[in-house]
């Protein structure tokens, strides 16, 4: 059964200053609830009447304490006016939770929250497929709000950004220019070796338990960027890295946690021939959501690198990456239109249709 398109929520324009909502948000830190100040990008597209929970245990690790995180949601339930829907949004963040576990801990939020229905919006892709009673995935990256889009003409062979010093990230970029495969001349990319926090290194040696890697990336500049940026996360495409010939996109995860956020929409935003460095599983949903993604006949995942190393080394000038581009366009363009970012209500959009019946299924299942 479809839901009623009256029962969506309708969105609100808030005052500079208001933090009055359609949707009621509370974020969780140091043990309590809060209200938060932002309007949750997939409001529009969720029943009206509910509340969202934002930096839980499920993804803020920081915050695992589950014991004082179901007394705050006690505390919480006492305090509010009871909600059709508790929604817990983990549509954005790493979620390596086992699915045994989810359904433990919506159990317990079954008994605190017990006149509403709880339910998980994950960022995980395997979420997709799941069919898992009380989690749905959610396309957030489809729905965020990013900035005006600023198309310019393809210049550059490859190019590729990493904010974040993730081990994949840094074996990526460490074996790249090991192989003198990227270079200021041709390329535009972004690469800290270190946090961009506190100067220190990823432990990449424990994590696959090598004993060599930790000290091959000290070889590099902590911070290396062709077009000094100060390694921005701005949700647009202003940087030049999305506007070569062939954009690399490093998502957060890349293993069976993979999740598909802002950089892979900005790769689609942009009007880019790209390869998402991610598990087969985020390839997967995408094109069960419509899209297009493969470019490329393989591509980087977990730590199996040689898809982008061979698009390295296939593409030696920008002419021809650029021209690969162009070979491309009707798949670049479908993407963008498929994605239909700004054009009418979300619902509307042509993704939307795909993803309906999830979102459906899941809340009948609560």
């Amino acid at each position: 059964m479809a839901l009623p398109e009256n029962t969506l929520a309708k969105p609100k324009r808030l005052g500079a200053d208001s933090t009055e909502k359609s949707m009621p948000c509370y974020d969780y830190d140091q043990g309590q609830f809060s209200p938060c100040g932002w309007v949750y990008p997939g409001e529009t597209v969720l029943p009206s009447d509910n509340i969202i929970l934002q930096r839980t245990p499920f993804t803020w690790q920081q915050n695992n304490n589950w014991s004082t995180f179901y007394t705050a949601c006690q505390q919480l339930a006492r305090s509010i006016t009871v909600p059709a829907y508790v929604f817990i949004d983990a549509s954005w963040d790493p979620f390596v939770m086992s699915n045994t576990e989810i359904l433990q801990r919506l159990a317990e939020l079954d008994s605190i929250f017990v006149d509403s229905k709880v339910c998980i919006l994950s960022a995980r892709a395997q979420h997709y497929f799941d069919h898992l009673p009380g989690c749905v995935y959610m396309p957030l990256f489809a729905m965020h709000n990013y900035k005006d889009l600023e198309h310019r003409p393809k210049s550059g062979r490859i190019g590729c950004l990493n904010r974040r010093n993730a081990a994949h990230r840094v074996w990526l970029m460490h074996h790249l220019l090991d192989k003198k495969l990227i270079d200021p001349q041709r390329d535009v990319y972004s690469v800290a070796f270190t946090s961009l926090w506190s100067d220190t290194y990823f432990d990449v040696d424990h994590l696959l338990q090598i004993n060599w890697f930790n000290q091959a990336q000290r070889q590099w500049p902590t911070q290396i960027q062709t077009h000094p940026d100060n390694f921005p996360n701005d949700y647009g495409i202003s940087h030049p890295a999305w506007h070569t010939g062939i954009v690399i996109i490093t998502e957060t995860e890349v293993d069976a946690n993979t999740l598909i956020c802002e950089k892979t929409a900005k790769g689609i935003l942009s009007k880019s021939c790209f390869s998402v460095y991610m598990h087969d599983v985020g390839y997967r949903v995408l094109e069960d959501l419509g899209f297009e993604p493969r470019f490329f006949a393989n591509h980087a995942q977990e730590f199996d690198i040689q898809p982008i190393i061979d698009i390295c080394h296939k593409f030696d000038t920008a002419d021809s990456a650029i021209d690969y581009s162009r070979e491309h366009q009707h798949q670049i363009d479908h993407n963008f239109d498929w994605l239909a970012y700004g054009q009418g209500p979300v619902h509307a959009r042509p993704w939307f249709g795909r993803w309906k019946p999830k979102l459906e299924q899941a809340l009948q299942s609560l």
